[in-house]
Formats: structure tokens, sequence, C-alpha cells
């Protein structure tokens, strides 16, 4: 009876279903998954294993025969040979390799992408990493969808005048505008973000830093929130018997008398 071919797709713990390796999910990976991975991926892209592949695949005790990774004779029961699954670092290094220094081909055969798809994922993970993003947030009473403005520095670049709005999927920067009599709204806008990636990230931040600086002002407030009157007066009974309990009793006159 023929064997069964391993399933290109899987449920991952996200509840995605992601592409597979010989049924097995990265993360599922043993040492010599990945290995063999590697020589496959070569083989896929250059008809042939790689210098550096086949060296990894001796360093770890293994050989490459007949399309296989398989133990060095005499090393099958070495640390080095036997099947160790990836740690979390190891499975994030080796996605990051992916996602940073693989070609697109690969990384695309790798992701079950088009290629399309592969440099898309590649540019926005390029930008998030290159640029840094920082938002700084100031509240104001609500004034309709306006609820705020806002700072963005980008790159060490330093844009005023976002506004913060609230709108019906979330909370999102408008961008800073001026006065335009020609415009169809009567503003243009003076700030343009034509990646959506990078709409994104800054949206998320600046989400982020609202709900952080209201809750700011909240503490504030309740800080200096005067108590009621009858906590006050409770207090000020309080303290009064403590200065009253601190203070020396008053020493006793003699008694005068007359004599007759």
């Amino acid at each position: 009876m023929p064997r069964r071919a391993p399933a290109r797709y899987k449920q991952g713990p996200d509840g995605e279903m992601r592409r597979t390796w010989n049924g097995k999910l990265p993360e599922e990976f043993t040492q010599r998954d990945t290995l063999a991975f590697m020589a496959d991926t070569d083989l896929l892209l250059n008809g042939r294993v790689s210098a550096e592949t086949l060296s990894a695949i001796h360093a770890a005790g293994y050989d490459y025969e007949g399309g296989a990774v398989i133990p060095t004779p005499g090393k099958e029961e070495t640390g080095l040979s036997k099947d160790v699954i990836l740690t979390p670092e190891q499975i994030a290094a080796e996605e990051r390799r992916w996602l940073f220094e693989i070609p697109i081909a690969e990384l695309a055969e790798v992701k079950g992408v088009t290629i399309d798809e592969a440099v898309k994922m590649r540019t926005d993970a390029m930008l998030k990493e290159a640029v840094p993003i920082e938002v700084s947030v100031r509240p104001i009473e609500p004034q309709g969808k306006l609820i705020g403005f806002t700072s963005v520095t980008v790159g060490g670049v330093v844009i005023d005048d976002f506004k913060v709005v609230d709108g019906k999927n979330g909370i999102f920067l408008g961008a800073p505008s001026k006065p335009d009599p020609t415009s169809r709204t009567g503003y243009r806008s003076t700030v343009r973000v034509p990646d959506q990636a990078t709409r994104d990230r800054i949206n998320e931040i600046a989400a982020q830093e609202y709900h952080v600086a209201v809750e700011k002002l909240i503490a504030r407030a309740e800080a200096v929130r005067p108590a009621p009157i009858r906590e006050q007066m409770a207090q000020a009974a309080k303290e009064a018997g403590k200065e009253n309990a601190a203070r020396p009793a008053p020493a006793k006159k003699k008694e005068s008398r007359d004599d007759l």
C-alpha cells in the first residue's frame, strides 16, 4: 500500500492553517529536520547543496547522502547526532534568518506565499526594524470624534499636530493640515504616509499611548481630588486629638488662704 504523503498544511498553535514541510511546522523541527530542510531548499533554488549547508550538516554530526541527512557512522550515540528539539530562541533566530537573509524565492517557498507577498513581507519587516517611531499624545475633552493631538517622531524627525481620532474601527491619527480654499474639504494635508504598514504601526502606537495618557490623567485627578466633608472633619478631629495629647498638662496652682 503506497505511503500517504504528509499534509502540506497544518493548524498552528494560533489556530491558523500554515504551510508545513514533511508534515511538520517549523517550531516542530528537530535539528535533523532543520538541516534537511536547508539542503532541500538549496536543491530547489540552486540545484545543489551549498558548502555552507554541508558544513552545518557535518558540524552537527551528520552526513548528506542520497538526498537525506543521516548520522555519521560511529556517531549515532553522540550528543550531536541525536535529534534535538529546537529551543524557542533557535526557532526565532531561524525565522529571522528566513525573513531577512535568505533569497526572496526561498522566503516565498518557506512561507507558502507568492513572490510579491514575500517581497512585501520582507519590506514591512525591514521598515519596522529600521525606523524607530515614537508617539507623544495629549488627550483633550472630546470634540466629536477628535479626542486629542499628538507629535510623531519617525527616525529622529518630529512631526507635530497629528489629530487623534476615535473612529468606528478604533483610534487612528489624522494627518496635520492647513486651510486650502482650492480643496474640496477646505483643508490640505501637510504630511502624507503612503505606506500602509507604517500607517498601521503609527496608529497602533498612538492608540496605546492615548490610553496610557488618559490613565495618567485619571490617576492625577484622583490624587488631587478633595476628600468629602465628612472625611475632612474626621481627619481634622483626629489631628486635633493628637495635638491635645501631645500638649503638656497645665500646672496646678496652690490654693491661697486668708489668715484670720
